[in-house]
């Protein structure tokens, strides 16, 4: 099993951390660790709610902190050291244009989907590098199997670059795309999998739910509407983007 050092070291080399200064590096991870170090007795549900430790998280990221970030997709915010050492590498690339691009960084891609494979335990043919969150989940959206009369159902609340996807996919395949209405704020995380059943029909194919919506931050019921899906053979997608 792959420990959180283990973890930390990979994704250490796999993301070019050795570009930046090595203290600015030592001391980040040392402050990760030492974080990691604190709760790896802690289940993961009370892991999830020691505030010191997501307080360290949180300060390896420059997103100011006089808001509150509740989109992690499309504008997918970078913790701080990869934000500088986009910065240097963009600079190098300023300094010698074409040799830096094809002699330099395009032999490094496949470097870099070498890394992420070790990291996630995969083969590196199964690594697809995209921009964004919002466009990895638009291959998987544009990439479902439906036929003419199917149904897509999610919520009002969902992420607008998803909702515009599936639009797209109902006029082009006469799909028809459901949208139900998550009270604000519910009662409890019981209405939201009950509207979700609810709006479940004979011809629902797929369900995409957000963990968390990224226009008011609630929380909802995953593993509830997941579990109503696959009793009806549903496949379900799950935007964790913004969690």
């Amino acid at each position: 099993m792959r420990t959180r050092r283990d973890f930390l070291s990979l994704a250490g080399k796999s993301l070019g951390l050795a570009a930046l200064s090595s203290a600015t590096v030592a001391s980040l991870l040392r402050n990760i660790e030492a974080a990691s170090k604190n709760v790896a007795h802690l289940t993961p549900e009370e892991a999830a709610t020691d505030e010191d430790y997501w307080a360290t998280i949180q300060n390896s990221f420059s997103v100011t902190r006089g808001i509150i970030n509740l989109n992690n997709g499309g504008v997918s915010p970078s913790p701080r050291i990869v934000t500088e050492a986009l910065v240097r590498y963009i600079w190098e690339q300023e300094d010698a244009t074409a040799y830096t691009m094809w002699q330099i960084l395009e032999p490094q891609s496949e470097t870099i989907r070498t890394g992420l494979a070790e990291l996630f335990g995969c083969d590196r043919e199964e690594i697809a590098i995209t921009r964004n969150a919002s466009e990895s989940l638009e291959i998987l959206l544009m990439g479902m199997d439906f036929k003419p009369g199917d149904e897509i159902l999610t919520t009002t609340q969902d992420y607008p670059r998803m909702l515009t996807t599936l639009r797209q996919r109902e006029k082009r395949e006469n799909l028809k795309l459901k949208l139900i209405q998550i009270p604000i704020p519910p009662k409890n995380l019981n209405e939201i999998a009950a509207a979700f059943e609810k709006g479940i029909t004979e011809r629902t194919r797929l369900i995409l739910i957000s963990h968390m919506i990224n226009i008011t931050g609630q929380i909802t019921p995953v593993k509830a509407v997941c579990d109503l899906a696959r009793a009806r053979g549903i496949e379900t997608i799950v935007d964790g983007a913004h969690s």
